[in-house]
């Protein structure tokens, strides 16, 4: 996948100057284009979204096995933003009072976020561990176990990944609509029944970035960049709810053809 930057000064001025990078897990990409205007741009997608575009794009490309494992990391990335939203709504704010007794709510971000990347490491690696403590927060939340993705494709997803088979296109296609429909779904009871956690939770990791780094580019354009994706966190609930799997099969493909993996 190719991230497709361009200079912001030479775009003002009218004129087109651009490069392009390879992924990575890298937030940040520095860009000095050929008449020296420096430009930083900040990567603003979660995980998951890139993950299953890429997912799209090797499925459209023939490569079914990677398409597989794209979509499979995708789920499970998926569980970590869902984590980090439950918890932050369980555990990010304490309420206080104000002079008329009615309750209030005071932010404890710093001393929260400590806790909770102290707590994470303890998961991070194991991701059995990372869908035990999805469900159970699940669990606490909505007071119901959640829906997983069925085990028949739990199945299908452990021969690929782990015992090396051949999927065909079509259970390929069947198990990315499976994962689109699987997000989809949570992210919209999220969005719905916690709209500024998810946000807050979605627009932590590259505000905190910029906090540090803001310093270190100064005299650079500082740029939020946003590669398109099927599945958009910042994308209104009206517009979560419209999506469909075959329209975004189709942009991949039309995205594939034109090598504008952006």
């Amino acid at each position: 996948m190719k991230l497709n930057v361009m200079c912001l000064n030479c775009k003002i001025q009218g004129e087109i100057n651009e490069s392009l990078y390879d992924l990575t897990d890298s937030l940040s990409y520095e860009f000095t284009c050929n008449r020296g205007h420096k430009n930083v741009f900040l990567l603003d997608s979660h995980k998951f979204e890139l993950l299953f575009q890429m997912g799209l794009y090797a499925y459209s490309d023939g490569y079914f096995r990677e398409a597989v494992t794209n979509f499979a990391a995708a789920i499970e990335r998926f569980h970590e933003f869902c984590i980090a939203v439950l918890s932050w709504e369980h555990g990010n704010e304490k309420k206080v009072f104000n002079q008329n007794s009615e309750i209030q709510y005071s932010q404890i971000n710093d001393e929260f976020n400590k806790e909770y990347k102290d707590a994470w490491k303890e998961l991070s690696r194991q991701s059995e561990r990372q869908l035990g403590a999805y469900i159970m927060l699940y669990l606490v939340t909505f007071k119901c176990k959640p829906h997983l993705i069925p085990s028949n494709w739990v199945e299908f997803r452990n021969g690929i990944v782990h015992k090396g088979a051949f999927p065909t296109a079509n259970k390929t296609s069947e198990y990315a609509e499976v994962t689109f429909n699987y997000i989809k779904d949570k992210l919209l009871q999220l969005k719905t029944a916690f709209p500024e956690s998810t946000e807050k939770v979605y627009s932590k990791a590259i505000q905190d970035y910029k906090d540090q780094q803001l310093d270190s580019y100064n005299g650079s354009n500082l740029i939020t960049y946003k590669p398109y994706t099927a599945l958009r966190v910042g994308d209104k609930i009206e517009a979560l709810t419209n999506l469909d799997f075959e329209e975004a099969k189709k942009q991949a493909h039309a995205l594939s053809l034109s090598k504008m993996y952006i």
